[in-house]
């Protein structure tokens, strides 16, 4: 908004002189006294007319009433004589009250009708003779009444009565037509004034229009350089708003006194400040000071206005913005205050910064990551080699050592996890998570780990939401920020987990540029420990950065917690007050899906005699890997690359692969292993890395159909997860029902189930629960391989397929199978809740499964 110059009220020059202006307001006046005397003499006139109309109006609603009064007269007295004659027909008394209620009425309608005419003298006398009938047709009515009963006397009496009844609606008959005629009358006065007020008005009108008309002429004569001085000062003021407006910083220009004189509305919204300030005539700078001392500024901000600065800039913290503020002197007099936003810059600039700061962190992890843990796969595999080979007479401080020794191995394993979960490079296992359960189930391993002195409470909201995350990586958050808890709550307190459903905004999604608006599940870690200064929260999440002493913490904790949040797609948010605790609160996505079952025990550590291709380009990795496998009952081929284990695969037929991820070579590990079970198609195949790289991890999760066991990793972890493979259950889902006790005899199969899925992984671990069950199983990738092996094998009674096949879908392919084997059982599996739409127009006998499905589910529909 632009002001006027408080100087002279105007915005600068070439307007008329003042004398020229004191000359037209001159004349002005002269024009305006008859202007006024002739509005004035209209106005009375007006009064007159409007008084003289509003009495004929109120004569003719008079004259309304009166007939009104003279019909209620005749309409009572008849009402009176239906009473009358039903009770001399019927006998009945309940007619007797309609009629003495309308007698009651009738003397009243008269004496409102002697009331209404009593400044008419002929009315006054039709009262006098309507009374007069009245009384004696009431007389009338009471004789009839006394000869009920006396059909002789009676009838005379009533026609005596129609008589006098008949000579009282001739006489109100003439009284309605009087008063009709003196209506017209009336209404023919009342027209007669609104003719001449409408005269008088229009007379009126023109007489007026025709003195304005002058006046303005004479105004537009002696004012038109005035007028033209006005409109260039207003374009001008018109075109300094446009401008400013269109400025991205706040303008706002002070006069030498103080005074505001223009402004533009991004002044006020970059402060915060009332647009009430620009609403006052007057406003001058002491009430922004008021405003800035109430809101404690930082800096002040509007100095006092006889500063000799020519120009001084201001950083702010204003509003949650970051804001530069300054304060420039003109020749004229006066200064501009100017408030630029340096907010997004700002934010832009340390968002650019972080992320330059991981993706070198990022290179330099995945660079030492991979050769690290080779090194530490090495020292590990030989060390648990040299703790099972040693013999029980061996010194007891050896073994110490080897025990030390192998505690560091796993010590800097996760010293290496942390930082590639803070790079975002670890490899995610992500599954359909309820968040509440996995706090649950870690509420009393805190309690243990966390000590008796720290109070540990959970919090878990109704109706929650599943999360789509690496439950592993989850419970290592949770302890990660619990023992930082901890330890900031030195002499005891409370920690607090919270777990609820969560919706980041719009709103919020612009004032932080990495969150994606939507649901999210909130995981909030509640400490009431020391808290933190803004310097440490700052810094809080950088790797290595600890406020611990000496020996006392890595600082990768909150790192891997980060990274880990980050690359699962949620939002971490950190609320901290010296002396009053901490809060970090992370966001996680929601997913629709059911919760996925989680392996609860571990599998003992068992060896097995099955054949396994090693490859591995590391010599000394390759040989600790055999010694621990052979050592386990394997038996082993080697091989160094991907071009000597295809030599390898073209004379032996291996059981499983074992490889590294990340070797030298013109052939890439995914072709490698393409190729390999193109050669063998029932080899399996076990990855491990000590940094996966892009090879079978992509968008930070690993593929559906990759098993991974990352360096380092120990000779138990080897057999475990070897023997999980070889099951058919690694990464599959857990059954729910009893495990079958080993070697134990099934009471006979019952019968064969074809099942067809393309996702090896499903496909494996659905044959597996069928077997079982104690149903024979074989399984097919796709509906051309069913319908081959269903044209082979009658011995199939039962199709258990998925409906997103590739080429032909599951239901094209339920409908083939019944074209030539009718009478078999078909099961439809599918990950969706609504698979019997899915299925389309299939014969009502078919059976549907929803994924993800346990052992009783499948027992269930199986036996059906």
């Amino acid at each position: 908004m632009v002001g006027t110059d408080p100087a002279d009220g105007r915005y600068g020059s070439g307007i008329s002189g003042p004398g020229k202006i004191l000359a037209a307001n001159r004349l002005v006046l002269l024009v305006a006294v008859p202007l006024f005397l002739v509005l004035a003499i209209v106005a009375y006139l007006t009064v007159q007319f409007a008084a003289n109309e509003r009495a004929a109006q109120g004569w003719v609603r008079h004259t309304y009433q009166v007939i009104e009064s003279l019909n209620l007269i005749l309409s009572d007295a008849q009402d009176a004589e239906t009473g009358q004659r039903g009770y001399l027909l019927t006998r009945r008394p309940g007619f007797l009250q309609p009629y003495h209620n309308a007698r009651k009425r009738t003397y009243g309608d008269l004496a409102t009708f002697r009331e209404l005419t009593a400044d008419n003298p002929d009315e006054q006398a039709r009262a006098g003779r309507l009374d007069q009938m009245v009384q004696a047709r009431f007389a009338q009515f009471e004789a009839s009444l006394a000869l009920a009963g006396q059909t002789d006397q009676l009838v005379p009496a009533l026609e005596q009565g129609k008589q006098k009844m008949d000579a009282l609606r001739r006489e109100v008959a003439r009284g309605v037509a009087q008063e009709q005629g003196l209506l017209r009358k009336r209404d023919d006065q009342r027209r007669d004034i609104e003719n001449l007020e409408i005269a008088f008005a229009v007379g009126a009108g023109v007489l007026t229009l025709f003195t304005l008309l002058v006046a303005a002429a004479m105004l537009v004569r002696n004012n038109v350089s005035l007028a033209r001085s006005e409109k260039a000062r207003a374009n001008e003021a018109a075109i300094l708003q446009a401008t400013l407006e269109t400025v991205r910083e706040g303008i706002a220009y002070f006069t030498s006194e103080g005074l505001l004189c223009a402004f533009n509305a991004g002044f006020f919204d970059l402060l915060d400040l009332p647009r009430e300030l620009a609403q006052w005539q007057q406003t001058r700078l002491p009430a922004f000071r008021k405003v800035e001392e109430n809101r404690a500024a930082a800096a002040n901000i509007f100095v006092a206005p006889g500063a000799e600065h020519t120009q001084e800039t201001t950083r702010v913290v204003w509003a949650d913005r970051e804001l530069d503020i300054y304060k420039a002197h003109v020749s004229t007099g006066g200064f501009i205050i100017g408030v630029v936003d340096q907010t997004a810059r700002v934010r832009a600039e340390s968002m650019v910064r972080q992320s330059q700061k991981m993706e070198a962190i990022g290179h330099l992890t995945g660079g030492v990551a991979h050769d690290f843990n080779n090194l530490l796969q090495i020292i590990s595999a030989n060390l648990d080699l040299a703790v099972a080979g040693a013999s029980a007479n061996v010194d007891a401080r050896l073994r110490e050592r080897l025990q030390n020794a192998i505690g560091a191995v796993a010590r800097g394993s996760r010293l290496t996890a942390q930082l590639l979960a803070f790079a975002r490079r670890q490899a995610l296992e992500p599954k359909s998570v309820d968040l509440g359960r996995v706090i649950r189930d870690m509420s009393d391993m805190l309690r243990r780990t966390l000590g008796e002195n720290i109070e540990v409470e959970t919090v878990i909201a109704g109706g929650l939401w599943n999360t789509l995350a690496d439950p592993n990586q989850v419970e290592n958050t949770v302890l990660n920020m619990a023992i930082n808890a901890r330890d900031a709550m030195p002499d005891g307190g409370k920690l607090t987990l919270e777990v609820a459903n969560a919706y980041l905004d719009d709103a919020y999604a612009v004032q932080h540029a990495e969150v994606a608006a939507g649901q999210y599940v909130m995981l909030a870690v509640t400490d009431t420990g020391t808290g933190m200064t803004p310097e440490v929260m700052g810094r809080v999440f950088e790797p290595f950065f600890t406020t611990k002493p000496e020996g006392k913490g890595t600082g990768l904790g909150l790192a891997q917690a980060y990274g880990f949040t980050k690359q699962t797609g949620g939002h971490i948010k950190i609320y901290s007050e010296v002396g009053h605790g901490t809060t970090i609160k992370l966001y996680l996505p929601r997913t629709r899906r059911e919760a996925d079952k989680l392996q609860a025990n571990a599998q003992p550590a068992e060896g097995g005699s099955e054949h396994i291709l090693v490859v591995e380009d590391d010599e000394g990795v390759r040989a600790a890997v055999v010694d621990m496998l052979t050592d386990l009952g394997y038996r082993i081929s080697r091989a160094e690359n991907a071009e000597s284990a295809l030599e390898v695969l073209k004379t032996q037929s291996p059981d499983l692969i074992f490889t590294d991820v990340v070797m030298p070579g013109a052939i890439h590990t995914r072709d490698f292993t393409r190729r390999a079970q193109e050669m063998h198609p029932g080899v399996k195949v076990l990855y491990t890395s000590g940094y996966t790289q892009n090879a079978i991890v992509h968008n930070g999760k690993l593929d559906d159909d990759a098993l991974l066991l990352s360096k380092p990793y120990r000779k138990d972890d080897l057999a475990r997860k070897l023997r999980s493979v070889f099951a058919g259950t690694a990464r599959g889902p857990i059954s729910s029902a009893p495990a079958q006790v080993p070697g134990a005899a099934l009471e006979g199969k019952r019968g064969k189930v074809l099942v067809v899925e393309d996702v090896a992984l499903i496909r494996m671990t659905t044959v597996d629960m069928v077997e079982q069950i104690g149903f024979d199983a074989i399984e097919a990738a796709d509906a051309s391989e069913a319908l081959a092996l269903l044209q082979k094998d009658e011995a199939v009674t039962i199709l258990l397929t998925d409906l997103g096949l590739p080429g032909m879908n599951g239901r094209q392919l339920v409908e083939e199978v019944l074209r030539f084997r009718p009478g078999i059982k078909i099961i439809i599996a599918s990950g969706y809740s609504t698979s019997k739409e899915e299925g389309g127009k299939l014969p009502a006998t078919v059976s549907y499964l929803t994924k993800p499905f346990d052992m009783q589910q499948l027992r269930r529909v199986l036996e059906a």
